[in-house]
């Protein structure tokens, strides 16, 4: 796990420039730094040691024509290397860099589809005069780039962009009503900066003669699953093994991060059957008072599991302003929800436990129908008779109803689930912007349901939620790793057919029996839905928050202030209280990102 930057094209590159590149992503990669560059091409890395700790692992790497600097992890590097050896490729290392060049080297842009790994990379191609960027399937690892001029520019973070051109740093204005109004994020390949590109996951890129091209190299495919719902949860529990097993490889202390919903305690339960000391520590944000705490579940699931040390990690709204500066800043974007503080928070304790890797239980939701949204639609996909039940059924009418063509849901159910209803603080320009940009549900295609999880997957919900694992973690140097997300996985759980995914209003229903006998019962049965979820209102609501927010959103020269409904922010400062706490939380990040990443021109002097 590392940082990467790179810049092609134009005037042989600066070395200075490299060098500042990378130390705008440091907090990365705290074991080394080095960098590169020929006549066309510089790159630079700092590097986070995980798999063969010497320093002849050190990239930027070359081998014959081509030059490699690799964020992330091959894991399944062994077995690629000993077939590459069969081949008569030599190897000077231990690594898994060393294993992805050999790869590119004999198989090309083929090597993608061998390789088991999360990853972003930049290799140069001397021979060919061309640049290569590469996207995992998932885009776990992130890959932003730009344009500047004749030159392209590519990094981990959008910091290492702005050390080469702070030009950069122009907001997208596209991107700031849809996010206050309703949380929406840029999809696909937009970022909040209007000159930042973010390549999408399974996506590769090529740069050649000042031209760029892109093109996806992977899309799930169908494949044979079983029926029958015993064999399928045993097929899916032989995948998760081998998918942990994978990424339980290191040469530094591995545990891992416990919610108490299914999908980590799933990952803890099997990773203690597994030999080696990873079942050592496992770390859980807990929120004492809070109705939605989920300690209980996750310290049940910890015990069963012989974890050693199940860490507590229990931030406060003290803790979250005090820290508001540094996590804005390590986001590079606004957040839409004070959980990323709670997720940052295990990554700190991570770190001062010595923790370098923790295992999460990140995807399973999108892959395996796990949100109360995605119901409507598995009703869809299992025909009239499971339509006609979900109609009867109070707690599945309104998601059926959803699925079938609503444009909104309706009210009481949009408050509950937070779906769909625009902040009373965005103005009505703001309000009508985000709605034009919020895409209604795609009504056509054979199987609702996998359509749906497709989206979820690849445009909207996982890439936000991995684009905050990615910042939260490698803000302290930590790694996360999601076995959910081995491809394997994903194609089986995008071919199973909807009554295995929901079944009597049980979500994830062959996940669930896949796990049964290993998790807790307690935890299997559990049917609502928490996430990874804070008391974000009840940290809005604390005084010296409270407070802070309101001075910031409404100073004389808030950046915000053509988004912003002022009259509805001075309305709740006086009363004390506000009507929509995610809506003020990001109405504050907005503003607080803007800030510290947007400069303000210097004022002309007058002649």
């Amino acid at each position: 796990m590392c940082g990467i930057a790179g810049i092609v094209g134009g005037a042989p590159p600066d070395p200075r420039m490299l060098e500042a590149m990378a130390l705008a992503v440091a907090h990365r990669g705290p074991d080394g730094q080095a960098t590169w560059h020929d006549e066309t091409c510089g790159l630079a890395f700092r590097r986070l040691a995980i798999i063969d700790l010497d320093d002849r692992s050190m990239q930027p790497m070359t081998l014959g024509p081509l030059t490699l600097v690799f964020n992330g992890e091959i894991y399944d590097y062994r077995e690629r290397r000993d077939e590459l050896r069969a081949l008569g490729h030599e190897f000077r290392t231990e690594g898994d860099a060393e294993v992805l060049l050999h790869a590119w080297a004999q198989w090309g842009e083929g090597a993608l589809d061998r390789l088991n790994g999360m990853f972003a990379f930049g290799l140069w191609d001397a021979a060919r005069r061309a640049l290569t960027l590469a996207s995992d399937p998932f885009g776990e690892k992130p890959l932003l780039w730009a344009r500047d001029g004749e030159r392209l520019l590519f990094a981990s973070d959008v910091r290492a962009l702005l050390a080469a051109r702070p030009e950069l740093d122009a907001p997208d204005p596209r991107a700031l009503a849809p996010f206050l109004a309703l949380g929406a994020m840029p999809s696909g390949g937009d970022t909040f900066f209007a000159g930042v590109r973010r390549l999408p996951g399974a996506h590769l890129l090529r740069f050649r003669d000042g031209r760029v091209t892109q093109r996806r190299y992977w899309t799930p495919q169908p494949i044979d699953t079983p029926r029958e719902p015993a064999a399928a949860a045993a097929h899916l529990r032989g995948l998760l093994l081998d998918a942990i097993a994978l990424r339980l490889r290191a040469d530094v202390p591995v545990g891992t991060s416990l919610s108490g919903g299914v999908d980590s305690s799933g990952i803890v339960a099997l990773s203690a059957q597994l030999a080696g000391d990873h079942r050592r520590h496992a770390f859980t944000a807990r929120f004492p008072g809070f109705e939605r705490d989920e300690w209980s579940y996750a310290h049940e699931t910890a015990l069963a599991a012989g974890v050693v040390e199940h860490h507590a990690v229990e931030p406060t709204a003290a803790d979250l302003l005090a820290d508001l500066d540094a996590l804005v800043c390590d986001q590079e974007e606004p957040a839409a929800s004070t959980s990323v503080y709670a997720q940052w928070r295990v990554a700190r304790a991570a770190r001062e436990a010595g923790v370098t890797v923790m295992l999460d239980g990140q995807g399973a939701d999108e892959l395996f129908a796990g949100y109360p949204a995605l119901i409507g639609w598995a009703a869809r996909s299992q025909g009239p008779r499971a339509a006609a039940r979900a109609l009867r059924t109070p707690g599945e009418r309104e998601w059926l109803v959803r699925a079938l063509g609503a444009e909104r849901l309706p009210e009481p159910l949009a408050r509950r689930h937070r779906i769909g209803l625009a902040t009373p603080y965005a103005t009505a320009d703001a309000k009508a912007a985000g709605a034009a940009a919020t895409r209604p549900p795609d009504r056509g295609g054979r199987d609702p349901l996998r359509r749906e999880l497709l989206r979820e997957a690849f445009a909207t919900r996982l890439p936000e939620l991995l684009r905050y694992a990615d910042r939260d973690s490698m803000a302290h140097a930590r790694e996360v790793r999601l076995p959910f997300l081995d491809r394997r996985i994903a194609e089986f759980a995008l071919s199973l057919p909807a009554q295995l995914l929901y079944r009597d209003g049980e979500t994830k229903a062959v996940l669930r029996d896949a796990l049964r006998g290993t998790v807790p019962d307690r935890v299997l049965d559990r049917r609502e839905k928490v996430g990874f979820e804070p008391p974000q209102a009840r940290w809005m609501a604390d005084p010296a928050l409270a407070a802070h927010a309101r001075d910031v959103l409404l100073d004389a020269g808030a950046r915000t202030a053509a988004l912003v409904d002022r009259s509805a922010l001075e309305a709740d400062a006086r009363a004390g209280t506000w009507r929509d706490p995610a809506g003020a939380w990001r109405a504050l990040s907005l503003e607080l990102w803007l800030r510290a990443f947007e400069r303000v021109p210097e004022p002309v002097a007058a002649a």
